[in-house]
Order: C-alpha cells, then sequence, then structure tokens
C-alpha cells in the first residue's frame, strides 16, 4: 500500500510539472550568472535568426578590449578569440545580420584621436570592415545598426566635427557619410541609431544646441536621402534627458524612452504621432529615478522597456504599456546586483532577454556580463529555486542544472515509477549530471533548498 501511494503521489506531481498548472513567471539567468568572469563595460546584445543570444562587453580579463560571447544552450562560449580588436576600446555595439555574422562598432584606442572601428566575425576570424578608425576624428557614444540587405551604418558623436554627430556607411569599399558630417546643431551625447521597417535611417541623441534654455532635451532626426531632417522639433522633451534610446512599433512609429528631469528624472517614453511628439502613459511613471533604459517592441506592437531601478537598490526592472499604463514584468529589481548598460530583446516567440552588466554576489567591486529570460517556470510552487534550468532538455548523455541557488542544495532525479536514480548535494551555481546510464523516458528532478522544493521535468532521448 505505501508503494502504491507513493507512486500515485510521484505521479502527481510529475503531471503538475508535465502540465503548466501553476504557470508562475520569473526572470532566471541564462546560463551562469556573470559568465564573463572578469570585468565588462558596455554589454551590448544580440539575438541572431535561430534566437541564440549573443553578447558584446569590453573585456577586462583581455586589457578591455572588444569580446563577444554567445550561448550554445548549455554555456556561453566566446566567438572567435576572446579580447580580439587591436587595442583597448570603449562604447561597443553589437549587430547581427540576417546570415548570423556578427558585428561589433567601437572606439577604437589604437589610434591617438580614438576613432571608429567596425570589425565583423567570418566564422573564423574577427576581420575588419573596411579601414580601422575610420571615422574623421574621436567616435564618441558609438551606435551601430545593419539595414534589411546587411549594410552596417555607425553613428557617433563626431569629434573630427566640433563634437556633432555624423553618420556613416559602409558601401562594400569604404566608408562614406550618410549626408553632411556633424550634421546636428551642436554637441550630442547618447546616440541611438535604427531604421525602420522601411529602411529609413533614424537618430535619437542628447542634444546641446538651440538656445540655451533648450540645451540637453532629446531630438530625433531622419536620413530623407539627400539630408537629415528633424522629426517633429527639435528638443522636445520638456527639460534636460539622460540615456535616450530609440525602438520603432510593429506600426513604424518611433518611440524614446529617457530620464526625465522635468519629472524628478523618472522614467518616460514618448512617441511621434506623425505631427507631434506625444507621451506613452504618464510622464515619470517610474517610481523613483531611472537610468540606463533599453526599450524594445513585442511582434504585436506592445513596448516593453528596461532600466537600472534606484526604487530597488539599482537593480534591473522591465516594464510593458498594456494601452493605458505601464505595467511591470515579473518583479522589481529582479537582477541580484546592480543593473549597468541595459539591453533588452524579445526573441521570436516573444519571451524578453535581458543584458545587463551586474555587480557581484559575492562583493566584487567590478561588473559581470549576465543574460536573464522571462519565462513561464512549471513548478509546483513559486519561490526562490523555481528558477533553476535543465539544459539541455531533452538530453542525451549530459544535462546542466543552472540558476542553483547559492549555498547548500539537494538534487535528487527520480524515475517514472517513482524509483530514485541519483542524488547530490551540491554548492554552486551550477550542476552536471551524468545520465548515461539513464533509459529513455520521463523523470522528476527534485531541488530542495533551505525547505523550498520545486521540481522540474527532465526528459531523456535519442540514445541506441
Amino acid at each position: 500500500m505505501k508503494t502504491t501511494l507513493h507512486n500515485f503521489t510521484f505521479f502527481i506531481i510529475l503531471t503538475l510539472c508535465i502540465i503548466p498548472f501553476s504557470n508562475a513567471q520569473s526572470w532566471e539567468y541564462v546560463g551562469t550568472p556573470g559568465f564573463s568572469g572578469g570585468g565588462v563595460d558596455y554589454t551590448s546584445f544580440a539575438l541572431n535568426s535561430t534566437d541564440e543570444p549573443y553578447v558584446a562587453f569590453l573585456d577586462s580579463l583581455h586589457l578591455n578590449k572588444v569580446s563577444v560571447m554567445k550561448f550554445n544552450g548549455t554555456n556561453w562560449e566566446a566567438v572567435g578569440a576572446r579580447g580580439f580588436s587591436t587595442n583597448q576600446a570603449d562604447f561597443c555595439s553589437l549587430a547581427i545580420n540576417d546570415s548570423g555574422e556578427p558585428y561589433v562598432a567601437f572606439q577604437d584606442r589604437s589610434f591617438l584621436a580614438n576613432q571608429a572601428t567596425v570589425m565583423k566575425f567570418d566564422g573564423t576570424n574577427w576581420v575588419n570592415v573596411g579601414s580601422p578608425g575610420f571615422s574623421a576624428g574621436g567616435a564618441f557614444s558609438v551606435s551601430l545598426a545593419l539595414s534589411n540587405s546587411g549594410v552596417p551604418y555607425v553613428a557617433y558623436r563626431d569629434h573630427g566635427n566640433l563634437t556633432k554627430l555624423t553618420v556613416m556607411k559602409f558601401n562594400g569599399a569604404n566608408w562614406e557619410n550618410v549626408g553632411s558630417p556633424g550634421f546636428s546643431d551642436g554637441q550630442v551625447t547618447d546616440v541611438s541609431l535604427k531604421l525602420n521597417a522601411s529602411g529609413v535611417l533614424y537618430v535619437a541623441f542628447k542634444d546641446y544646441g538651440g538656445a540655451y534654455s533648450e540645451r540637453e532635451r532629446i531630438t530625433v532626426m531622419k536620413f530623407n536621402g539627400s539630408n537629415w531632417e528633424t522629426v517633429g522639433m527639435p528638443r522636445f522633451s520638456n527639460d534636460e534627458a539622460d540615456y535616450c534610446t530609440l525602438a520603432f512599433s510593429n506600426t513604424d512609429e518611433p518611440y524614446v524612452a529617457f530620464t526625465d528631469k522635468a519629472n524628478q528624472f523618472k522614467a518616460t517614453v514618448m512617441k511621434f504621432n506623425g505631427s507631434n511628439w506625444e507621451t506613452v502613459g504618464l510622464a515619470g511613471f517610474s517610481p523613483d529615478r531611472a537610468f540606463n533604459f533599453s526599450l524594445t517592441f513585442s511582434s504585436v506592437g506592445v513596448p516593453y522597456l528596461a532600466y537600472m531601478d534606484r526604487d530597488n537598490e539599482d537593480k534591473a526592472t522591465v516594464v510593458k504599456f498594456n494601452g493605458t499604463n505601464w505595467e511591470t514584468v515579473g518583479s522589481h529589481g529582479f537582477s541580484e546586483g546592480r543593473a549597468f548598460h541595459s539591453s533588452l530583446l524579445l526573441n521570436s516567440s516573444d519571451e524578453p532577454y535581458l543584458a545587463i552588466s551586474e555587480t557581484s554576489l559575492i562583493g566584487l567591486s567590478y561588473r559581470r556580463a549576465s543574460v536573464m529570460k522571462f519565462t513561464n517556470t512549471m513548478s509546483v510552487q513559486d519561490n526562490e529555486v523555481s528558477r533553476v534550468s535543465l539544459y539541455p532538455n531533452p538530453a542525451n548523455d549530459l544535462v546542466t542544472l543552472t540558476n542553483l541557488p547559492y549555498g547548500e542544495t539537494d538534487i535528487k532525479v527520480f524515475d517514472i515509477t517513482g524509483k530514485e536514480v541519483f542524488s547530490i548535494n551540491a554548492n554552486t551555481g551550477i550542476e552536471t549530471i551524468d545520465t548515461t546510464n539513464f533509459t529513455n523516458g520521463i523523470y522528476l528532478v527534485r531541488i530542495g533548498h533551505k525547505e523550498k522544493i520545486t521540481y522540474k521535468k527532465l526528459v531523456i532521448s535519442n540514445k541506441a
């Protein structure tokens, strides 16, 4: 009778794991938190056409040169060599073309004037796109975008043109100016370059031009084929603004997000309605100050915004607009540490991914690269162990558990009859289980930590 009851209990728990009964949602780390190992700066994030995540960053383990890493389904691995730029870099920006080739633009410290360089990965090595250091002068606040046909464009604050805004493109042989160099009214910072669905170039920036009372506000400009023209009024924000970021809805409306001095440095999002810039929801909607924005859209046009949340110890918060108000995606301040250089994207299934440079849980002063994903967590209760992930699943010879809680964690694996087939006490954030001797079928993984328990379904397949 006891065995029958045990098997019945196992069946109920397994059913809860197979059927998304509780369907709890949470942010979980993709692979190991802080996967860069050493300190990073200027994290930039992209997804390829198969939704593989890539992150570019300045790599302190390699003299602050540029590194790019991708998640292979189990671990984060370097794309080519780490620290592949010739010298120290700054302001790196990553994009991937439709063929899956990653491009990265950055300020290149190989040159005395800190000019711009763009490189791409050819499948084996990182190679220069055109001449390195191609800008007329120093390139700051570098922003890279690729057209639908794969043409790379770079926007930057141009120290060869009075720190005004310049955009250049690669014509297949050389880098050439798009319109006039230094086309903004005055100095710029916080440059954000995007192409809309029709391939029209837009750029948003913090604008120091115009009358003194108007300076340091947001301007958006677009290229009309001959010249750069303002989209609506220049310097349209109500006061000084920082950390501006630009994105397009699925109907090609331009949106910008920024830190809004007129509203106590809280978050504000505005869109261009064809005539004027208007606020999306409330101006200054965040509970407290907000910084380091990243704005993107779902496939059905829902805007999502990530930011560093002063109300939650500078940790990461993501919100989305429901048509009336901005609502939190998951919990406020969900990252383990302070979140810098937010970079938010949604994959082809509209699942949000966020890349950040994050302060360490273990007291280190430097920031390391982490990527998190918002997902449905199929567990019998929603607690701190529910964010544990299994990769790959289905598995063959090995399965890796990531996002394990810090401290001793009890891991047990049961087969379909309820028999325990594996047990270990883990003390690290990641654990790999050898499943070579497991037969094909469904298993239940029990993860216990500090009297909290969650269950995960594991499938073993592809065995001869």
